[in-house]
């Protein structure tokens, strides 16, 4: 299992929100070396997931590139995956947390209450 985060915040912060020039080029910069540090595990995937939308798409872009790459290099399917369910499934990356919660979602310029099921299915409520 590999599992690497990389933030950009403090690169960010000085400008008091999100450059989406500025986030595309970092993430540019990052993936490749990302990359490299998990390349053993390659051989573990079934599949590659990206997040493709809504958001910034110059910094999406990156990912979705690199995404491309990748599953074109171990050919492996490609699998959409929605922004925001991103940021909500992502919790589970780390932590073993249950089911059946309310969320507050906050990103960018979306901002919603979410109801995640049991089953993982996510319902709006406002």
């Amino acid at each position: 299992k590999f599992h690497k985060k990389i933030s950009q915040e403090l690169d960010h912060s000085i400008y008091g929100g999100v450059v989406p020039e500025l986030a595309a080029r970092l993430h540019s910069e990052a993936l490749p070396k990302m990359l490299k540090q998990c390349k053993e595990h390659f051989k573990n995937l079934c599949a590659i997931a990206v997040t493709n939308e809504p958001g910034l798409s110059v910094s999406l872009l990156s990912g979705i590139s690199m995404a491309k790459t990748l599953a074109s290099a171990l050919n492996l399917p490609l699998i959409p995956i929605n922004h925001l369910k991103g940021h909500i499934y992502s919790l589970f990356l780390e932590e073993k947390i249950s089911l059946d919660m309310g969320i507050l979602l906050v990103s960018g310029g979306h901002t919603m209450v979410l109801y995640l099921k049991d089953d993982a299915s996510l319902e709006l409520l406002a």
